[in-house]
């Protein structure tokens, strides 16, 4: 008993001194922000470096804070149980029996401030927006949590807990222990915590004539942490090199006139280093998110603990508002239909939408992030880093998949006939068979899209590079089906609001060719086996968010569009 409550005295001593040094990084962070001038000059300054550089901003769903509560707990316990097991269980029965509410409190302070270290550390979460849309937990009861634990009268402090315990009941049974119904939600719609509990894994959704999908294994994730080259780190010492030697000070100002060549040399290193950036944070985040889901579920286990529990609610969900919030960022995959989604979008939203075709550069980020309702183009994943603040609260990630075979095929038309695309020659020098050897587009292209890494970090997509993009899709709030298309738009309607589009608006729509043989055919399967993988989880995501809406809400809406 003793033992115990010196760890209690040592637990509420860490927390206070975290708190302390928490309040003290952002009083100081804000005394360095407020020095910041906006510095007007032809050359880039500090101001736009940190815009194309990743925001360092973690945003904490209850689920990842229980976690580290439920961790430091868990260690504790092991540590009582080592010494003496049974006593143990007799003080936490008698600790139960007679103060309950003070150890919910204690269990929300920790949550607390485990959710204030966590955001003190400033790490991206890029993995999951579901997260971003709930912040804290446990906020809501601070004051509450202060009033018991300094409450020095036995009544009052039986009277708060009593109060307490039921304004938690109330919220865990309304909103399964979510702060408010929309982040219970944003965590619903994220399939990543759900395909292992559901039963879609069950079905084959793929055409079984056309697609054979016993002949592919989902690869394993081997590596604990990322090696990606250059790391963070070197990068932003090679940014501090480029800026000493084009002569430019830590404030951002020139301390030397350049010409317009020199600005745009720097412009152009600067602005494929921020990109190194970019992708050296998409794997960090990755490889950090997946291996602290994994080892807590196993840890749980272990422990005889209770895991997390994902809400189930009742479905269908009730749609009078969209399911989703502002902004969408739409990851245009090549000729899947993408083309056709930004008329529709554009013509819903009227305004706040952005076409943006690759990664934004220093000038098109500023566009990017006044983009408040949609930005759309074939940038990849991993635009939400440059999002601004308030956007990365409640951004959601939306694609559209396509049978990979008729994309293959679809893109390599395109590339020959369009005499301005920058791979035409490529396509038209080369027969479809030639150019499935030699293009990077005909090998896993969406593979690529998804997981964020382009062709200058990998010509041909790796296994890990797979297990990020299936990671980075299963996280991604909306995907349509192209083969599907009227039914992803009547979809749309109850996950974006959006309301009575026009079928018949289609852009970039080819013909279907002749003369594709069977062996091409199966050159193409062999080379995009991962695509089909992913296309089949997006068919099951697909099924998955009728399920959501209602299959009978879904086919009313449809009947709507296709009056039209």
């Amino acid at each position: 008993m003793r033992i115990f409550y010196y760890k209690l005295i040592i637990i509420i001593f860490t927390i206070i001194v975290i708190l302390l040094s928490s309040l003290v990084l952002l009083n100081l962070d804000n005394n360095i922000k407020n020095k910041i001038e906006i510095i007007e000059t032809p050359i880039i300054s500090k101001k736009s470096v940190d815009l194309i550089s990743p925001i360092n901003k973690l945003v904490v769903v209850e689920k990842d804070v229980v976690k580290e509560v439920i961790k430091e707990v868990c260690n504790n316990n092991n540590n009582n149980n080592n010494n003496n097991n049974n006593n143990n269980n007799n003080n936490n029965n008698n600790n139960n029996n007679n103060n309950n509410n003070n150890n919910n409190n204690n269990n929300n302070n920790n949550n607390n401030n485990n959710n204030n270290n966590i955001n003190s550390n400033s790490n991206s979460n890029s993995n999951s927006n579901s997260n971003s849309n709930s912040n804290s937990n446990s906020n809501s009861n601070n004051s509450n949590n202060n009033n018991s634990n300094n409450s020095t009268n036995n009544n009052d402090n039986n009277n708060n807990n009593d109060n307490n315990n039921k304004n938690n009941k109330n919220n865990s049974n309304s909103w399964n222990g979510f702060k408010d119904k929309q982040s219970m939600i944003s965590y619903y719609l994220t399939y990543q915590y759900y395909y292992n509990i559901e039963d879609f894994n069950n079905f084959q959704y793929t055409n079984k004539s056309k697609y054979d999908l016993s002949k592919y294994q989902f690869p394993k994730v081997t590596k604990t942490y990322s090696d990606f080259k250059p790391s963070i780190n070197e990068t932003k010492n090679k940014i501090n090199y480029l800026n000493e030697k084009y002569k430019i000070g830590i404030d951002g100002k020139q301390t030397t006139n350049l010409d317009y060549n020199q600005q745009k040399l720097y412009n152009d290193e600067l602005y494929k280093l921020s990109l190194k950036t970019v992708r050296a944070r998409i794997w960090s985040d990755f490889y950090s998110n997946y291996w602290r889901d994994k080892n807590f579920i196993k840890f749980s286990i272990d422990n005889g603990l209770v895991p997390f529990e994902p809400p189930r609610p009742s479905l269908p969900l009730n749609t009078s508002i969209p399911l989703l919030t502002t902004p969408y960022i739409f990851v245009h995959l090549p000729k899947v239909g993408g083309s056709s989604m930004i008329i529709h979008f554009q013509k819903h939203f009227k305004g706040g939408v952005v076409q943006q075709w690759i990664y934004p550069n220093i000038k098109e980020i500023i566009n990017v992030q006044n983009a408040n309702n949609l930005v759309l183009g074939h940038f990849g994943y991993g635009l939400h880093y440059v999002l601004a603040e308030d956007s990365q609260k409640t951004y959601n990630y939306l694609t559209m998949l396509r049978d990979p075979i008729d994309r293959v095929i679809s893109h390599y038309f395109y590339h020959k006939s369009t005499t301005f695309d920058e791979e035409h020659a490529m396509a038209r020098d080369n027969t479809l068979d030639q150019w499935l050897e030699i293009s990077p587009r005909g090998t896993n292209e969406m593979t690529r899209h998804l997981s964020g890494i382009f062709t200058t970090e990998e010509f041909s997509p790796s296994n890990e590079t797979f297990n990020l993009a299936l990671y980075n899709l299963r996280n991604m709030k909306f995907v349509g089906i192209t083969e599907r298309f009227e039914e992803t738009l009547a979809l749309l309607k109850f996950y974006t609001g959006f309301d009575n589009p026009v079928v018949s608006d289609k852009r970039n729509v080819g013909t279907k060719p002749n003369g594709i043989t069977p062996e091409i055919i199966e050159k193409i399967k062999e080379r995009n086996w991962m695509d089909i993988l992913l296309y089949e989880e997006a068919l099951k995501m697909f099924e998955r968010q009728i399920n959501i809406v209602g299959r009978d809400n879904l086919e009313n809406q449809l009947n709507k569009i296709l009056k039209k």
